[in-house]
């Protein structure tokens, strides 16, 4: 009987050379989205075959004690780590280069500090990224919303922050800039004609410009309160969906601009062009829209119902979708279209209907019967899923 063992994570931290971690296991595989490797267990790992499929992947040369730090540690001047190997997977903070003294190593998302701090004499610093921000500013790590509670919470000073700053209030704008209040971020949120009398209070890396007037929003699906709620102005960052039975509702509208993706009936369109809608990206279809997002299971009655009622099925996918075994090829005729990002089991006398329907795909049509017969294959499989895997 083989063994494989299955890691899935989002950081896997491989630094420790534990020798029987991996003993015992025919195959090995590593998912994750960062990977960050001491060379010697790189070395043992590429020896056993592993596969490691990640978005980075850092493979460094550690030597002394690991010290792992939190998110938004602070590294001051009575910081202290002699003979050790520092691992921040995050924003790490350092206020005074001294806190690194006769450190072996240190590796960092990203690294935060003041201008007149030099980390040139630190050897082995590795980092994906280096903020310098001016030494009289305040540091705020995270997102910041500019209101009401701004003019209070905020002291008279310089501000640098590591996310995204978003200005939409004029009256709170006026009492900052009154203080003689700075900022500094990565990208900044603001309306049009805010930032045309406040652009000198703001240096950012990158903007997003609201038309004025316009309510903002995240994702959101129109409905018979969505006007009365938000006024007949609407900016949504993310997606704007419209089912085919609340399309009425559009006519409340004067403009509608989506960064995200407009999702809508094709007969919709040019009832969206003419409040005044536009869209980064369009999602266009026919039917009645079915919008998975995790998990979710098709029966045949439920195909065969909707077929009878004259419903065409339009799938939009992010997670997985499974049909029940005893769905037949014919019974797809009730699915218009699928736009897939995920993962897809279907009888395979149903598959070949099914690739047919697909309109988009970012993942897979696996058949049922194939599925059960791997599961019932000699190989055991030890599945590890976490958001980060230490060794």
């Amino acid at each position: 009987m083989k063994k494989a063992l299955s890691i899935n994570t989002g950081t896997a931290l491989l630094l420790s050379d534990h020798s029987d971690a991996f003993s015992g296991y025919d195959s090995i595989s590593i998912n994750t989205g960062t990977a960050l490797i001491s060379k010697a267990i790189h070395k043992k790992l590429e020896s056993l075959g592993a596969t490691i499929n990640s978005g980075s992947t850092n493979v460094i040369e550690i030597s002394g004690e690991i010290v792992e730090l939190g998110v938004g540690t602070i590294i001051t001047a009575d910081s202290s780590y002699p003979s050790c190997y520092l691992v921040c997977t995050g924003k790490l903070i350092v206020e005074d280069a001294a806190g690194l003294d006769r450190i072996t190593g240190l590796y960092a998302g990203a690294i935060y500090h003041p201008e007149s701090v030099d980390l040139g004499a630190i050897k082995n610093i590795t980092a994906e990224r280096r903020i310098a921000y001016r030494d009289d500013a305040k540091l705020h790590l995270g997102n910041m919303a500019l209101d009401g509670d701004s003019v209070i919470t905020l002291e008279a000073s310089p501000y640098h922050v590591s996310g995204t700053i978003t200005a939409l209030d004029g009256d709170v704008l006026e009492k900052l800039m009154s203080k003689k209040m700075s900022f500094a971020c990565k990208k900044l949120i603001i309306y049009v004609g805010l930032y045309e009398k406040y652009k000198d209070m703001f240096a950012s890396d990158g903007f997003t410009f609201i038309p004025d007037g316009h309510a903002v929003v995240d994702d959101i699906t129109l409905d018979a309160a969505t006007a009365a709620l938000y006024g007949d102005k609407l900016y949504a960052h993310g997606d704007f969906t419209v089912h085919h039975d609340q399309v009425q509702y559009l006519d409340g509208f004067s403009s509608i601009v989506v960064k995200g993706k407009a999702i809508m009936p094709t007969s919709v369109a040019a009832a969206f062009r003419a409040c005044g809608g536009k869209a980064d990206n369009f999602s266009l279809y026919k039917g009645t829209l079915m919008k998975i997002d995790g998990s979710a299971t098709i029966s045949r009655q439920q195909l065969q119902t909707a077929t009878q009622k004259g419903i065409s099925y339009w799938i939009v996918l992010n997670g997985s979708l499974d049909f029940d075994t005893d769905v037949t090829a014919d019974d797809i005729d009730a699915i218009a279209g699928i736009h897939c990002n995920g993962s897809i089991e279907a009888p395979g006398s149903a598959r070949a209907a099914l690739i047919a329907k697909i309109k988009e795909m970012n993942g897979s049509i696996d058949d049922i019967e194939s599925s059960k017969d791997k599961a019932q294959s000699d190989e055991i499989v030890n599945s590890i899923n976490t958001g980060i895997y230490r060794l």
